[in-house]
């Protein structure tokens, strides 16, 4: 993929945050994945950092090789052609230097968008502000040096190191974060595991942009996220628990003498792989 096609998807990813409609991204893992969301109608696909590393056995929070995690994405980007944004947790590096380079190494993948959260994974603290403002805008100057208008999800870990339940003083920390990584750059921010419908709403009044909401078992419906004005939904692992679940219900069955129908009957079929999946 050419710069200026990559250029377009990402032109292509930020409009879809502007709504009216919810931009749902059940993130995948692999190309299969992507391929299959694609052929049914998603405008674009993202992963997810834990999905990814689950699926090679290993923890998340950058304990994946940046190199495996390149190697995937590329796969993932050139196998589909809808937008691609990828989850890069703190963007394997503590520096703004660090994080720019992991970029300029992420495009080249071909994704056009990312998630950049602001956990230290060192020690699991949250960068200062000011430190994750630096940061953002080493990721925006790398992308405009390469010629792609980045679709920036500057994540912030409030709720998930503090607790999910919103109070007034989370809820100002969130925002004032978010405003911050605005300033900086980002295009969407993602308070991730705040489920409150009007502390949504109150944290995208207040923050002004695209808001991305993790579909946890506490978050609205998507007809109240559209209401509210969010724009943005992300599954993050859920549909590989989701698989794993069923890969799981179907191996105790047979281990306790069940039949085959839970892989036979009602399943994709070869032929709807090789059509949808195995394209080219």
């Amino acid at each position: 993929m050419n710069r200026t096609e990559q250029a377009e998807r990402a032109r292509t990813l930020l409009t879809l945050h502007q709504g009216p409609r919810v931009l749902v991204l059940p993130n995948i893992w692999d190309p299969m994945g992507a391929r299959l969301l694609e052929s049914l109608g998603y405008p674009a696909v993202a992963t997810a950092s834990a999905a990814v590393a689950y699926s090679r056995g290993v923890e998340d929070g950058e304990k994946l090789p940046l190199e495996v995690v390149l190697g995937i994405l590329a796969d993932i980007a050139s196998a589909v052609r809808v937008p691609v944004t990828a989850d890069l947790e703190a963007g394997y590096g503590r520096t703004p230097d660090a994080v720019a380079e992991t970029v300029r190494r992420a495009l080249d993948t071909g994704i056009v968008g990312l998630n950049l959260e602001d956990t230290n994974h060192a020690d699991g603290s949250l960068f200062p502000v000011a430190d994750q403002q630096a940061r953002i805008r080493a990721v925006r100057q790398a992308a405009e040096t390469e010629g792609v208008p980045l679709v920036v999800n500057a994540r912030t870990d409030v709720f998930l190191r503090e607790g999910p339940q919103p109070t007034p003083e989370k809820l100002r920390h969130a925002v004032d974060r978010a405003r911050a990584y605005v300033e900086a750059g980002a295009d969407c921010v993602y308070p991730i595991l705040l489920g409150d419908l009007e502390a949504l709403r109150a944290f995208r009044r207040e923050v002004g942009v695209p808001v991305n909401v993790y579909a946890s078992a506490r978050a609205p419906s998507l007809a109240d996220l559209e209401a509210a004005g969010i724009t943005r939904l992300s599954l993050g692992p859920g549909l590989l628990k989701a698989s794993l679940t069923t890969m799981k219900r179907v191996a105790e069955g047979l281990r306790q003498g069940g039949s085959y129908e839970a892989f036979t009957s009602g399943v994709v079929t070869n032929d709807e792989i090789k059509k949808h999946i195995l394209r080219g």
